[in-house]
């Protein structure tokens, strides 16, 4: 009977979410269902797909000491070509729970892009929902500054197919928006527009990878080529942009301000 009391919270908090499905607040309760089962500093929801800007639907952040907005236009002014998870659902992803670690490349917590944006904005760690609906990926980003345990993931993926079915629904049910033009995806070519580089394709792919936190050895891998072949193209690429390393290409391509 004790243990039933401690659990009355949770199905308490899922009744909400499942009686605002395809209304306003289906997110805030969602979000604050999970919140009972792991602590959360922060949450995105976002719709993903291969050609398009992600567009981000609704956010909660219960730690922010900053410009949320501003940190939201630089993630869709460009970030998002670094996003792990925004990669993963470009290329297909399965409906379910997925972890940082499960999409990341295999340096990617020694990239810039970690380091200076995504632990600022996200924390130290990840997981998604992620379910596709009509050719595109909705994803319902859980972030805070310290890693989720595998136990918490474990709690997490007793309430998936419900909070996945959920989601699904509450898309379906939305009431149209109306005919929108969803701007068209960048991509690491444009982005080295601006500079009168010259840059080849290899390079720029190089460039890529470097940036999405890949190792020379991972590098080699993605384009099959040697080693050495890719410290000739990064060698090049920072000969060409004049920068001395990944921090400061990472800052002239995507900091220019």
């Amino acid at each position: 009977m004790d243990a039933l009391f401690k659990e009355l919270p949770l199905h308490q908090g899922l009744a909400r979410m499942f009686g605002a499905v395809g209304e306003d607040g289906f997110w805030r309760a969602l979000v604050d269902t999970l919140r009972l089962l792991v602590p959360l500093d922060n949450a995105l929801v976002a719709l993903m797909q291969a050609g398009r800007v992600p567009r981000l639907l609704v956010d909660f952040d219960y730690q922010s000491d900053g410009d949320e907005q501003e940190e939201l236009a630089d993630y869709s002014a460009g970030m998002y070509l670094l996003d792990p998870f925004y990669q993963a659902a470009c290329a297909g992803i399965a409906d379910g729970l997925h972890s940082l670690d499960s999409v990341a490349p295999d340096q990617f917590q020694q990239s810039e892009y970690y380091l200076s944006y995504f632990c600022k904005v996200v924390g130290g760690d990840e997981l998604q929902f992620m379910v596709n609906v009509d050719g595109a990926v909705l994803g319902l980003s859980l972030g805070r500054s310290t890693r989720f345990s595998l136990e918490e993931q474990g709690r997490l993926l007793c309430v998936r197919d419900w909070v996945l079915s959920a989601m699904r629904r509450h898309l379906q049910l939305l009431p149209p928006a109306g005919p929108t033009v969803e701007p068209a995806a960048g991509d690491m070519a444009t982005l080295f527009d601006r500079f009168d580089a010259r840059l080849t394709t290899r390079e720029i792919e190089t460039a890529r990878l470097i940036l999405q936190g890949f190792s020379s050895k991972a590098i080699a891998q993605q384009m099959g080529i040697s080693p050495e072949t890719v410290k000739v193209h990064r060698r090049n690429l920072y000969h060409k942009l004049n920068v001395n390393g990944h921090g400061e290409l990472f800052a002239l391509v995507l900091q220019p301000r």
